[in-house]
């Protein structure tokens, strides 16, 4: 018995240390973006439809702007290079109404936790049902940040 414990002990160890360093070490390590404006051709315009300030969620801090572009019948979140979140694992940027993310309005993952960002929102997804941006961590279930859309 014991001669299965040592090694059973090491194996728990080592996951113990890499879920550890995974969970951890986003909050230490910043990713920065710098993504230009959603490609277009020269004659395209660019429509502004909604736009929102970030806020930080249960603990996390969260800053910048957001905006739902409209560029040559495309449909894109924009996050402007003032935008920071904290970082932390499985990141990812969704849709939300009413105070809460939806999860069937995944964008994907974040990009970055510092900088200009573009995610485009699939013709499926009817903005009108949806009045925020979030940035939510699924490994942990919580929202790091949330911009409502006016």
């Amino acid at each position: 018995m014991k001669k299965l414990l040592i090694p059973l002990l090491v194996i728990v160890g080592i996951a113990a240390v890499a879920f550890g360093y995974w969970t951890i070490s986003p909050l230490f390590i910043d990713v920065r973006v710098s993504e230009e404006m959603p490609p277009a051709p020269a004659t395209a315009e660019m429509k502004i439809l909604a736009k929102g300030e970030f806020a930080g969620l249960e603990g996390h801090s969260a800053s910048g702007k957001a905006e739902i572009l409209e560029v040559d019948g495309k449909r894109y979140i924009r996050f402007e290079e003032n935008f920071k979140v904290t970082n932390g694992p499985d990141l990812f940027v969704y849709l939300g109404r009413g105070g809460k993310y939806d999860s069937a309005a995944n964008l994907g993952s974040l990009k970055g936790n510092i900088g200009s960002q573009n995610y485009e929102i699939p013709e499926s997804i009817n903005l009108a049902d949806y009045d925020s941006v979030w940035v939510w961590c699924r490994a942990f279930r919580v929202g790091f940040g949330a911009a409502k859309l006016q």
